[in-house]
């Protein structure tokens, strides 16, 4: 009864300490500004997904580059960048069904700016 007790402990703390995190940066591969800027007349958005595991410990971190997402999709500079982050109602029921064991993770990427 005592491991049985020790075993659900462990699982609980594992599943309530779990941590999936991604984090949004720069390559500098093109001109990306938070703000407002003259001749960005374009909206232009790119969605992502990223997927974690075993209660979002592996992997701990996923990184998406920014300016990278919005190259991609033709973009040559970028302002008045936001970021979104969300789970469908299919994500979150992929999360509760697997308890945890399978986490995905939506991601959006829009801004103004001027394209190819």
């Amino acid at each position: 009864m005592i491991k049985k007790c020790q075993l659900f402990l462990f699982v609980m703390l594992s599943f309530f300490s779990s941590c999936s995190q991604i984090r949004y940066s720069s390559s500098n591969s093109i001109p990306t500004y938070i703000s407002t800027k003259d001749g960005h007349h374009s909206r232009t958005h790119k969605v992502g997904q990223k997927k974690f595991y075993l209660w979002g410990l592996v992997p701990r971190e996923h990184t998406v580059y920014v300016d990278q997402e919005l190259s991609d999709v033709g973009a040559l500079s970028a302002s008045r960048v936001e970021v979104e982050e969300f789970q469908t109602g299919l994500d979150i029921f992929y999360t509760y069904i697997t308890l945890g064991l399978y986490k995905p993770v939506h991601y959006r990427v829009s801004a103004w700016g001027y394209r190819e």
